[in-house]
């Protein structure tokens, strides 16, 4: 897919093709790719009716490739808009030789960019880090794995953050290939009863959330942040490799590499079966701990985050009656 070669782009008509598109046929130069790309973007916000012109954009910002590309592509379709404003939402997990680097790039892309940053912190948020979570041996008691802990509390995080910025919506950086990972994943867990994902939702008493990258591959966003000299993290998260998405992602990406075009397939087939599966109302009350939306009374991060706050008072208890047999 990339690799400068004598190809002429079908755009400018000239040579140094950079990109070539199998599930399109097109064939783009560097420059020609970076303005389609940003052009792309553009063009799902405007199809799906992701922002308004006077959003206050709360960009999801890990610091990793993905979030790093959307917030300077947003960052140059706000400038469009002088009503709107975009603020970055850097969530620290807590986990400690993984997160520094990230953490780094997201400051230094906010301070380039001059976006505001709010930086908040799951020991902030929820009393312990991710890594207390997973090396604690909370999460194992719970029957968690580490990812499904993260990701919950990271997600709740991002709406604490952004509602403290004074936002009106949360744009996240999943691409085309996160979208259908996670729809497959849901399948096959039998659990269809979701909305579709970074399409925006008022009204629902949370910050509506959208995916300005949904029909972007995710090898596209490497090519653009590689063109654009986006730095891109060295150290993966030690807890992911046993993930459920590492399976689902390396079955993807084959299945793409044989037959292009099958993510884009998939996206409207699954979304299809979603639209007739799914139930008329996601969020049926409001959780007693946070208020936020909830289809039952508690919200599955107060789930989490009460359980582990118990088990480690549970677990504070024992101590001085361990201490009190050990002297007796």
């Amino acid at each position: 897919m990339m690799g400068l070669n004598r190809e002429k782009c079908t755009t400018c008509e000239r040579d140094g093709v950079v990109v070539v598109r199998p599930y399109s046929g097109e064939r783009l130069c560097r420059s020609c790719f970076l303005q389609n790309f940003e052009r792309r973007v553009q063009k799902t916000i405007t199809k799906y009716d992701m922002l308004r012109e006077d959003d206050r954009i709360a960009v999801a910002l890990s610091g990793g490739k993905d979030s790093l590309t959307l917030l300077r592509v947003l960052v140059k379709i706000e400038r469009r808009f002088p009503k709107a404003s975009v603020v970055a939402i850097t969530v620290d997990e807590g986990i400690p030789g993984y997160r520094e680097e990230a953490l780094e790039n997201a400051r230094r892309a906010c301070e380039e960019l001059r976006v505001e940053q709010v930086v908040i912190t799951f020991e902030e948020a929820f009393g312990f880090t991710a890594s207390e979570a997973v090396e604690g041996g909370y999460a194992d008691e719970l029957r968690l794995g580490a990812c499904s802990v993260c990701g919950v509390l990271r997600r709740k995080a991002i709406e604490l953050g952004a509602m403290r910025a004074g936002a009106t919506v949360i744009a996240t950086a999943h691409t085309l290939d996160d979208i259908v990972q996670t729809y497959l994943m849901n399948a096959l867990r039998g659990d269809l009863n979701h909305p579709p994902i970074g399409l925006r939702r008022d009204g629902t008493g949370a910050l509506p959330r959208v995916a300005p990258l949904r029909l972007t591959p995710e090898r596209e966003v490497i090519l653009y942040a590689y063109y654009s000299g986006i730095p891109m993290q060295e150290v993966e998260c030690p807890y992911s490799s046993g993930s459920q998405r590492s399976l689902i992602r390396s079955f993807l990406n084959e299945f793409e590499e044989r037959y292009p075009g099958s993510l884009y397939a998939a996206l409207r087939s699954l979304e299809n079966l979603l639209n007739r599966s799914r139930g008329s109302d996601f969020e049926r009350g409001t959780c007693r701990l946070c208020g936020l939306p909830s289809g039952q009374d508690l919200c599955r991060s107060c789930e989490i985050v009460s359980s582990i706050v118990n088990l480690k008072a549970e677990r504070l208890r024992r101590v001085p009656a361990v201490l009190q047999t050990a002297f007796t």
